[in-house]
Order: structure tokens, then C-alpha cells, then sequence
């Protein structure tokens, strides 16, 4: 099946709900706190009812809810005027020296003699060179400061911060008289993707990649995250894909041809993954089996060192099961990975590039572990 770039397009403040308990009872003032991004099975739990409904598909059919859960959408990539941001890479630190920015890069250093550490046997500690306070405000990056920052080259990013939040504060409504229920306060706080930065309106948008049975469309009007807020699905024609999707730029193709055995790679995370070993992809064990991420399953990889970030739970409900879903962990977006070549043919690990590489197929194919590569 031909693959097509999607693009939502919010026509409202959008929410999407954290893990924090919620609820709106008298007595209490209550919050609801939206993640800076949909996690991506909420977007491809999203796309899939769009194309369900323009296959005009039934959603009691079994097996077309089967199809539907099989196909594999690759999201969420934010775009912010027509450009690409992508999450900040952790292995670098924004700071201050003096009255200029800089940007510290967090690289493997090997261990001087009589000193140790506790990672895990085989790992480096990443090196600090100076004793700084990171400046905030810098998560996310323009899809051309990260290229430079992954053909390992110096950057000072712009400061993009996230998607502009929208706190609204709500009373609770008594459904047996329609008037509000006293004493039962709460606020919700909504992503707006559109913001106005030093004069200029910036629309925001988020874009999936996903595979779509030849002349079909998916229904352009649905509803997206919490509270079922209204927004556009917009397909763009696949024979421009490149033109819509963050593609493996040119110069980091060229890098990766002169690369060989023993030099070493950066893998980022520009969506949040899903690993058997916790923090640890459970695929740096099992070169040359089936069912593998694309390319890192033929290029056997060292890991040197990692910057993860804290972790993060993954939840939800169960349509299907109609309970809720275990709670999984995840490594945030951002998360950087340094390997070793160990062998083969360094250039087949781009084939992963803004594909998934989670653990399980069924993450892959919900879009956790979006991949991109660096020196």
C-alpha cells in the first residue's frame, strides 16, 4: 500500500489527559493537566477510526477492527509554520557563558585509571566539561538545528518551548436539575496549536505517516484526545510525500557512507519508545532474528552510553477489553543512544530513520520509538 503523510489541524485547544487522578467532586478543586504532545498510540488510535469511517468500515466487525489495529501509523511529528520541531536531544545542554548562549554536547568518556562507576558493565559515563545551570525553555528543536546537531556540528538552537497552553476553569453541572453543583470547581489546561510570538501567528500542526489502501481517504472531521475536541484530518497527495515528511537529509546519508567498523553513532528518539529492557532496547541482543526494527536488526551495535530521561507511564482504556490497561513505562523523547559498529554496512541503519524501533511490533506499529541517526 502506498504510504500518505496526515496532518491534524485542531479547531479548538486540544487536551490530552496525564496520569494524575482527576475528578470533579464537591468539596474539591481539581486540575487536569495536558501532555505536551498525544502519545503516539493516541494518534494512531486516532488516525485508524479516520480511516475506518472513510472506509465506511463497521466498528462491530472484528476483523475490521483487527485491520485497523494492524496498520502502522508513524506519529506524532509536531510542525510549527510549516517547519518541523522536533524534541530538544538530551545530550546537549543549553547555557549561558557570560552574556552569549552555548551548547555543551554530552559525549562518552572513557574512565582514568582507578576510577570507577556504577552503570552497567561496559557502559561510559557521559563527560561534563563545565559546571553550568541549563537555561529552560529550549525543548523543542527546528528540524534543521537538530541535522547540524547529529552531523555533529555546532548549534545554537532557537528557544521553542512547546505547544502554548489554555487553562480554563470549569464548574461541575448537576445532571438531575442542569444547574451548577456548589462548591465543585476545576480547571483543564489545553494545548493550543497556534501561538503569537513577537508579533508573528505561528500555526501549529502534528503529522503521522501511515499507510493507506490505493483511492482511499480518511474522513477529514473527527475527534482528537480528551474531552473529544474537534479537528481537520488533512491528506497529502503521496506523490509528494518528501515534501510533507522529515526525510533523511542528504548530508547525513553522505555521513553514514564513510562510516565503518569500531566508529560510533547517536541514535535520538524523537517520539518516546517502548523497550522490553526498561531503558535498555531489548534489540541490542538478537541481531539477525525476524521481526526486528528496520536496519538495526543487520547492523550489530555496541552500546556505549545513553542520556535517558526520567521515565514515563503509558496507560489508558481498553475499548476492546472495556478495562483499563496496565500501566507500561516508557524513555522519553529526546533520549539519546550512543553505539559502537560493531560490523555491516553502517548506511542500512538509516532505513530506521523516523521509523519505529521499539520491542514489539505492535508498539512499532502504534508509532513508539520514532528513530533518527547521527554521527
Amino acid at each position: 500500500m502506498p504510504e500518505r503523510v496526515l496532518e491534524i489541524q485542531a479547531l479548538a485547544p486540544l487536551l490530552w489527559r496525564d496520569g494524575r487522578p482527576f475528578a470533579a467532586t464537591e468539596g474539591n478543586e481539581t486540575a487536569a493537566q495536558s501532555l505536551p504532545l498525544p502519545l503516539p498510540s493516541t494518534v494512531a488510535g486516532f488516525v485508524r477510526t479516520q480511516v475506518g469511517r472513510g472506509q465506511g468500515l463497521s466498528f462491530d466487525d472484528p476483523q475490521a477492527l483487527q485491520n485497523l489495529h494492524g496498520l502502522q501509523v508513524c506519529a506524532p511529528l509536531l510542525v510549527r509554520g510549516g517547519q518541523f520541531v522536533l524534541p530538544a536531544p538530551r545530550d546537549a545542554v543549553v547555557y549561558k557563558k557570560g552574556e552569549s548562549l552555548q551548547v555543551m554536547r554530552l559525549q562518552p568518556k572513557a574512565l582514568e585509571a582507578g576510577c570507577g562507576c556504577d552503570l552497567p558493565e561496559g557502559m561510559l559515563p557521559l563527560e561534563v566539561t563545565e559546571d553550568i545551570k541549563p537555561e529552560t525553555g529550549y525543548n523543542f528543536w527546528t528540524a534543521d538545528d537538530l541535522t547540524r546537531w547529529l552531523l555533529g556540528q555546532e548549534v545554537v538552537p532557537q528557544k521553542i518551548g512547546g505547544l502554548p497552553e489554555e487553562t480554563r476553569i470549569h464548574v461541575g453541572i448537576n445532571p438531575a436539575t442542569g444547574k451548577a453543583s456548589e462548591g465543585v470547581l476545576y480547571s483543564v489546561t489545553y494545548k493550543a496549536l497556534e501561538s503569537l510570538e513577537e508579533g508573528q501567528y505561528h500555526p501549529w500542526s502534528i503529522r503521522a505517516r501511515v499507510r493507506l489502501p490505493e483511492g482511499q481517504e480518511p474522513e477529514p472531521l473527527g475527534y482528537f484526545g480528551g474531552e473529544s475536541r474537534p479537528v481537520r484530518l488533512k491528506a497529502y497527495p503521496n506523490a509528494k510525500l518528501s515534501e510533507y515528511w522529515f526525510d533523511c537529509p542528504a548530508a547525513i546519508k553522505e555521513a553514514f557512507t564513510r562510516l565503518k567498523a569500531g566508529d560510533r553513532v547517536r541514535m535520538v528518539l524523537a517520539t518516546p519508545a517502548l523497550f522490553g529492557g526498561g531503558w535498555r532496547p531489548g534489540w541490542l541482543d538478537k541481531f539477525g532474528q525476524m521481526n526486528l526494527p528496520a536496519g538495526v536488526g543487520t547492523v550489530p551495535l555496541k552500546l556505549v552510553a545513553a542520556a535517558v530521561g526520567r521515565r514515563e507511564p503509558v496507560s489508558g482504556w481498553s475499548l476492546r477489553e472495556r478495562k483499563p490497561r496496565p500501566v507500561r513505562w516508557m524513555v522519553p523523547a529526546g533520549s539519546v543512544y550512543f553505539f559502537q559498529i560493531e560490523e555491516g554496512d553502517p548506511s542500512r541503519l538509516l532505513e530506521s530513520w523516523l521509523r519505529p524501533v521499539s520491542d514489539h511490533e505492535q508498539d512499532r506499529k502504534d508509532g513508539f520509538g520514532l528513530a533518527l541517526w547521527g554521527v
